[in-house]
């Protein structure tokens, strides 16, 4: 699996916007309202979630899009549809995926 670092222009100047290249990405096709988990590969260090529609995702439960307020420090984490998110996975087992309607997400991968 490639490392992960932040790419630089010819000035070496840090490009935050851009990701490096990778060899692993996964996706999940999710059907609607159910949550899916996404195994973290052996050596990974860092991920990118993207999906084509909202989704919710959970690196210690299962993913549950809510229904009402969850106060208590549990709640699913919220991505909107096109974004992305980074993530350190060092101790992650699995990553809980969940949309409320059928989804593609888009996992990818680097070690460290």
């Amino acid at each position: 699996m490639l490392p992960y670092f932040t790419p630089q222009d010819a000035a070496g100047h840090l490009l935050y916007d851009f990701l490096p290249e990778t060899d692993r990405v996964d996706v999940h096709v999710l059907a609607s309202g159910t949550a899916e988990d996404i195994s973290v590969p052996a050596g990974a260090k860092f991920c990118v979630l993207s999906g084509d529609v909202d989704f919710y995702y959970n690196t210690n439960a299962a993913a549950v899009v809510p229904t009402a307020d969850v106060t208590d420090g549990t709640a699913s984490r919220f991505a909107a549809a096109d974004s992305i998110v980074k993530l350190v996975v060092n101790d992650v087992e699995d990553i809980s995926v969940i949309a409320g309607a059928a989804a593609k997400i888009t996992a990818t991968w680097w070690g460290g």
